[in-house]
C-alpha cells in the first residue's frame, strides 16, 4: 500500500470537511437576526441617567426626566445642565418649590449662571417674591448687562409689584433705543392711565396705533380712555352748570 497516496488522501479529506464545515457555520450566521438591533440594545443599556434624562427631557416627558435627573444627581454624573433641565421641568409640572431649590443649587455651583438668575427672578415675582425677583433680574444686568430679555421683565415685574414709577423709568430707558416700539408705548399708556395721566396715556398709545396698527389692545384701551375722557368732561360741565344754576336761585 502506498502510505503517501493514503496521507494525501487523508489530508483532502479533512480539507472538504473544514470547507463543508466553514460553509454551514456561514449559513447559520445569515440566519440569525441583524447585529444592528442587538446593538442598539446594547447602546440603550450602556446610556447613563443623564443622558437618559435629556433625551426624555427633550421629548417633553418631564416625570421621567425627573426621576432619571434624580438618579444622576444620585450617582454623581450631573452637571449644570441636568441642575438647569431639572429646575425647569419641576417648573412645567408646577412643582415650583422644588424649581427655586434647584435654581438656588444651580446659581451656588456656579454663581454667574445668567439663565439661572434669571429664571429664578421671573419664579420670585410670580410667587409675589417682589423684592427677591426683582433683586435676581438686577443680578442679571449686573452679570450681563446685554441682556435684554432681564430689562424687559424688570419693567413688567416692577409693574407687578405696584412700583410703577420703576416700571415707568425701565420702559422710557427701553424707548430711547426702539422709539419705534409698539409695546413699550402701549405698556407707558397702561401706567398713564393707573396713574390718572389721561392725556400722557392718550399720547402713548397713539403712539403705540402709529407704529403697529394691528395692536388691538392699544385701540381698545384708547377707545376706553376717550370715551371716559368725554364722560368725564360731560360730567365735569354737568356740575358746574349745577352750582351756577345754584347761585342764581339764591340771588
Amino acid at each position: 500500500m502506498n502510505t503517501k497516496r493514503i496521507r494525501s488522501l487523508s489530508t483532502r479529506g479533512v480539507f472538504l470537511i473544514c470547507i463543508i464545515f466553514c460553509g454551514l457555520a456561514a449559513g447559520c450566521k445569515k440566519e440569525l437576526p441583524p447585529a444592528s438591533v442587538g446593538k442598539s440594545e446594547q447602546a440603550k443599556v450602556k446610556k447613563g441617567h443623564r443622558e437618559l434624562g435629556l433625551e426624555l427631557y427633550e421629548k417633553g416627558k418631564n416625570t421621567e426626566a425627573i426621576a432619571e435627573f434624580k438618579k444622576a444627581i444620585a450617582d454623581n454624573t450631573a452637571n449644570v445642565e441636568v441642575y438647569f433641565k431639572l429646575a425647569s421641568a419641576y417648573y412645567d409640572e408646577e412643582m415650583t418649590h422644588d424649581a427655586i431649590d434647584m435654581y438656588k443649587k444651580i446659581i451656588e455651583i456656579e454663581p454667574n449662571h445668567v439663565e439661572a438668575h434669571y429664571e429664578l427672578g421671573l419664579v420670585y415675582v410670580e410667587e409675589g417674591l417682589c423684592d427677591d425677583g426683582i433683586g435676581e433680574l438686577k443680578k442679571v444686568l449686573e452679570i450681563d448687562p446685554k441682556y435684554e430679555d432681564a430689562y424687559y421683565s424688570l419693567g413688567d415685574a416692577y409693574y407687578d409689584c405696584n412700583r410703577k414709577d420703576d416700571a415707568l423709568k425701565v420702559w422710557k430707558t427701553l424707548l430711547k433705543d426702539n422709539p419705534e416700539d409698539s409695546i413699550f408705548h402701549y405698556n407707558l399708556g397702561v401706567i398713564y392711565r393707573d396713574k390718572g395721566q389721561f392725556k400722557n396715556a392718550i399720547l402713548e398709545l397713539q403712539k403705540a396705533i402709529a407704529s403697529d396698527p394691528n395692536n388691538d389692545n392699544a385701540k381698545k384701551l384708547l377707545n376706553q380712555l376717550t370715551t371716559k375722557k368725554q364722560r368725564v368732561k360731560s360730567t365735569g360741565d354737568i356740575k358746574k352748570n349745577k352750582k351756577k344754576a345754584e347761585k342764581e336761585n339764591t340771588k
